[in-house]
């Protein structure tokens, strides 16, 4: 079975060994060197493989592109979301060994993709052109065809349903700043502050213990302050879940988990400022922030 490294996304096709030998001619030296062959694999009839590798933040799928090719996370973690009236909607946050990109295989259309897929970390992706795919789908009984189509139906009306209520909250959002300016004033009132704080990714080893001050605090977001090395060794990109303990001047542990919201570099300084939502907090929490917060 053939495998390549790449670093740029691959051509449409490249099903025969033709194509996958003007694939090696096409690569940088340092590129082939890294390539991964097994020539007396070539007239094989498994999927054609190639391995794609992806820095953080680098874009895989571009919602409303045209493409076919299906992708298997090797190692990494990649995010997908899907724009909703200028915003981007976070769907699934995916890692080792999950699959993306199947849709348009499983749903047998040439239709543009409907979702798009960022690395949220370096990442390596190992990816399918489904031709060969396709000749093993036509060979599976009628029942487990219908079982896949229910399965695909069903998740299309599930991303579709957090897409709207999604959007739906963050119109009453906006209406309730409109509707009632003193609410939305304590809602989102950061009170300036200089606190240590530990987090860490909320998928991540509960010994995970990443540092960093929390600048500004308030009932519906905080804004953190963190050192570059932090986001080199774990994924800081909007949509990401990071559980925050702080300790208040009162020596009482606040805790929240927060959504990321906007990334920011401070330029000239090897720091980061991260703005965030609260995505939850406890009752004895929110007391306690809501006690801190008074004049």
């Amino acid at each position: 079975m053939a495998r390549v490294w790449l670093t740029h996304p691959p051509p449409r096709a490249w099903g025969s060994a033709q194509a996958r030998q003007a694939v090696r001619k096409s690569l940088p030296r340092a590129a082939q060197e890294e390539e991964i062959m097994d020539k007396k694999n070539d007239n094989d009839t498994t999927v054609p493989l190639i391995r794609l590798k992806y820095k953080n933040g680098d874009l895989i799928i571009k919602e409303g592109d045209y493409g076919i090719s299906i992708y298997r996370i090797i190692d990494g973690k990649v995010a997908i979301t899907k724009e909703s009236e200028g915003k981007d909607i976070f769907l699934a946050d995916l890692g080792p060994g999950d699959i993306f990109g199947e849709m348009t295989f499983l749903g047998r259309t040439k239709e543009a993709r409907n979702a798009s897929a960022r690395a949220c970390e370096d990442s390596i992706v190992e990816v399918w052109h489904p031709a060969k795919l396709m000749d093993e789908y036509a060979k599976m009984p009628p029942i487990i065809k219908f079982m896949t189509d229910q399965t695909l139906s069903r998740l299309i009306r599930m991303n579709k349903l957090i897409i709207e209520l999604t959007t739906r909250e963050q119109k009453k959002r906006e209406e309730m700043r409109k509707e009632d300016p003193l609410n939305s004033r304590r809602r989102y009132f950061r009170k300036k502050v200089d606190l240590e704080c530990n987090y860490r990714p909320a998928r991540s080893s509960d010994k995970v213990r990443l540092s960093g001050r929390a600048i500004n605090l308030g009932l519906g977001g905080i804004g953190i302050e963190i050192p570059v090395r932090n986001a080199e060794m774990y994924s800081h990109v909007k949509g990401d879940l990071l559980k925050i303990q702080i300790v208040l001047p009162d020596r009482k542990n606040l805790e929240i988990e927060c959504r990321i919201e906007e990334i920011t570099r401070n330029a000239g300084t090897e720091k980061i400022l991260v703005g965030m939502s609260i995505s939850a907090i406890s009752p004895g929490s929110r007391k306690l922030l809501g006690f801190f917060l008074m004049p």
